[in-house]
């Protein structure tokens, strides 16, 4: 299929239709009555920017772009984008987009996902039962490679890596009444969840069930916390307990609530139709035992290139320990042993250092793991993330956990020690002679401050990291788009002037608006939960108060989340998950140090004044640890045994289901047994004349009725010296 190139004309009218600057409510068009009229289910826009191309390499990958999604039956239109970029506007014509959700339920079925056959044949064409799953398949259309049906395009990799992005419009009604309805209601119901994973699809909506389910768990621990605080000394080991008890049986659930889920959404088991990533190289294919081509890369070499990661961890968690030790040592000398000019203003520059240092250094180590785990060379998008996810982790746990942990197991219990020391020497590197009469002593409510200030600090940054900060970027950048008013781009001795049809012109406002929104990530929203949840995991015994900060902040992070979603980001593509992937595994790991380092904390803290026992000596503290883990892993197999036994509401139905099924075949068994046995005349005279005409004559020698009976009676008479005569007796 060719396609003309529209050609630049010499002459452009004087008169130059301008965009329109842009509103904050432009993206959810409440101002725009059109938009309650347009479908949404079947729209995609690909962004194109040819700001490094010449005109005939624009020219050239246009050309390409367009036919690839023309030649899978898709329709464009192409309209001006900011600067120098085009929006191609792409919907599936309704016989082609409901042919693939037919495909793609015949294939869940046939992998097992649902247990039903769709029905039909390959031309039948099926309405998806949500806004989502229709996405779903259009997204399949866009993205899948040729060899499955898709038109190959991949934003950003090979050669379409002049697209920055392909995305879903948002649906602004849809937005509007799922905002309109979730700020009526404190707790989610699984029909709201539902609605999420209507609008998103279910790799998004598992994290709003996680962060609802979360948020109702904590009403606990926010008792036992008041109650703690109110009535058991610091450092209480019967509170510690008890947040150790809650975090292993809230994990348990949730492992049971993610299998209830996704049977309920119909996307248990999906992994096993994810495709491969178009970054995946492979050395050669083979052909399986069922006839499939599949694409093999050798697991020793994946292996091989994953061992890079210990070092890379390794050497992270050095180069992290040294930064922030650094800042830790420095900040304790200025507030501790300094008392010099200016020390009041001199305490927050280590802090200010830090704070302003490791987000760059996060997001430089966070960018050498993505290079590493594209090394390692993952098939699917899912062990891609799993493993990019397990990096992240460490790195974000050691950014956000050790200054507490040097507070608790260096400063605290060797600060007597350590710091003159350490204040001798930053004194004799500044030529200033130390004081030898200088005493120190710990701060016993340092810890208890270090923890508050993380934790409070670290849900007011969050907030404005996820909501002011996009949305003054936005502003600002709509505003420096505006203030330029230059609309045109230059061609050679061409000048183009990008004007709208007055007809489109609300509509592609948003449309652009939307194009220039950054792309929304499922896994920074879960890293933040999990993360905060390794804060009560870890630390709780500090301040048990720490739970009900938590649980306020939860109750708006997750409508604030919806308005994020709707607001500051493009619409996420409604990708299919059975969970929320390789976080449970980190909530698990944050599970059990905790039930390290909380035994540790109290042990140290909690019976600091006690001499009994020993247990304010450092010798006992393994013993301690060692003790508390393996009482951990005990009752955590039995809360594991306990609620696998329980079982969940959908896990019952669908073993009810299952044995329904199985029980209806049995009874079509049973009844063509029962059958058999009881055999018309007619037919008895078809199978004794089949069975005379036999080929085998062994068979045709006793057909009539009874000539087996009175067979076997002429013998048994025979063997007893009977008379073979004697007529038989009626029984």
């Amino acid at each position: 299929m060719s396609l003309r190139i529209p050609q630049v004309p010499e002459k452009i009218p004087e008169k130059i239709l301008e965009i329109s600057p842009l509103r904050r409510a432009d993206t959810l068009g409440l101002d725009d009555p059109s938009s309650a009229y347009i479908a949404y289910n079947d729209k995609y826009i690909i962004v194109f920017d040819f700001s490094s191309l010449d005109v005939s390499e624009a020219s050239k990958q246009l050309s390409a772009l367009l036919n690839d999604l023309e030649s899978v039956g898709l329709q464009t239109e192409v309209r001006a984008g900011y600067d120098e970029s085009l929006l191609v506007f792409v919907q599936a014509p309704r016989e082609v987009l409901g042919n693939t959700v037919h495909h793609s339920r015949v294939k869940d079925w046939l992998y097992g996902i649902t247990k039903k056959h769709p029905g039909g044949n390959s031309n039948s064409i099926v309405a998806g039962a949500n806004e989502a799953e229709d996405l779903q398949s259009l997204y399949h259309l866009v993205t899948w490679s040729k060899e499955l049906g898709g038109a190959g395009i991949t934003p950003g990799f090979g050669k379409w890596e002049n697209i920055p992005s392909a995305f879903p419009l948002h649906n602004p009604v849809r937005n509007q009444k799922l905002l309109v309805h979730l700020s009526k209601k404190f707790f989610l119901t699984s029909d709201d969840l539902d609605q999420i994973r209507d609008l998103w699809g279910s790799k998004v909506a598992f994290y709003f069930a996680f962060i609802h389910d979360y948020f109702l768990s904590l009403a606990f621990p926010c008792v036992a916390g008041v109650l703690a605080w109110a009535f058991l000394p610091k450092y209480s080991l019967a509170f510690a307990v008890v947040i150790c008890i809650w975090c292993t049986v809230f994990l348990e659930y949730w492992k049971i609530r993610e299998v209830d889920l996704s049977i309920r959404w119909n996307v248990r088991g999906v992994g096993k139709l994810k495709v491969n990533r178009p970054q995946y190289q492979y050395e050669k294919e083979v052909v399986d035992d069922a006839g499939r081509v599949q694409h093999y890369f050798p697991r020793w070499k994946r292996i091989v290139r994953q061992l890079a990661v210990v070092p890379f961890l390794v050497l992270s968690t050095i180069f992290l320990t040294i930064v922030i030790g650094t800042v830790f040592a420095l900040e304790t000398f200025i507030v501790e042993g300094y008392d010099g000019p200016y020390d009041y203003y001199l305490e927050y520059v280590p802090t200010v250092m830090l704070a302003l240092l490791l987000p760059f250094i996060n997001n430089w180590l966070e960018k050498l793991a993505a290079q590493l785990t594209e090394y390692e060379n993952h098939r699917t998008e899912d062990y891609y993330e799993m493993s990019l996810t397990q990096k992240i982790f460490v790195l974000q746990s050691i950014s956000n956990y050790l200054p507490i942990f040097l507070t608790a197991f260096v400063y605290v219990p060797f600060g007597e020690t350590f710091i003159p020391h350490l204040r001798t020497y930053i004194l004799s590197i500044a030529g200033v002679a130390a004081d030898p009469n200088f005493v120190f002593h710990v701060d016993p409510n340092k810890l208890r401050n270090e923890v508050i200030t993380f934790t409070v600090t670290g849900q007011v940054s969050s907030a404005i990291e996820e909501l002011a900060l996009p949305y003054l970027k936005t502003n600002a950048r709509d505003w420096w788009r505006t203030y330029r008013t230059s609309h045109t781009f230059v061609g050679g001795q061409t000048r183009f002037v990008k004007g709208d049809d007055p007809v489109e012109a609300r509509f592609l406002r948003r449309v652009r608006r939307q194009a220039a929104l950054a792309h929304y990530d499922v896994h920074e929203d879960i890293s933040e939960m999990v993360l905060q949840f390794g804060y009560l995991a870890l630390f709780s015994p500090v301040w048990p108060l720490i739970p009900i900060g938590f649980f306020i902040n939860n109750w708006f992070e997750l409508r604030a989340d919806i308005i994020k979603i709707t607001i500051e980001h493009q619409r996420p593509a409604p990708v299919r998950n059975d969970g929320i992937g390789p976080w449970v595994a980190s909530l698990e790991a944050l599970t059990w140090l905790g039930s390290l380092t909380s035994a540790a904390i109290v042990h140290l803290f909690g019976f600091r004044n006690s001499t009994s026992y020993g247990l304010n000596t450092w010798w006992s503290l393994p013993i301690t640890i060692f003790a508390s883990e393996h009482i951990f892993l005990g009752f955590r197999a039995g809360v594991r045994w306990a609620l696998h036994a329980i079982g969940s509401e959908h896990i019952r139905k669908e073993r009810s289901e299952r044995y329904a099924e199985r029980k209806k075949h049995l009874d079509e068994l049973e009844a063509s047994s029962a059958k058999r046995g009881h055999l018309d005349v007619v037919e008895r005279e078809r199978r004794k004349s089949v069975r005379m005409t036999a080929a085998d004559v062994f068979w045709t020698r006793q057909v009539e009725e009874g000539a087996s009976m009175r067979a076997g009676l002429g013998m048994i008479r025979a063997s007893k010296g009977s008379d073979f005569d004697e007529p038989m007796k009626e029984e």
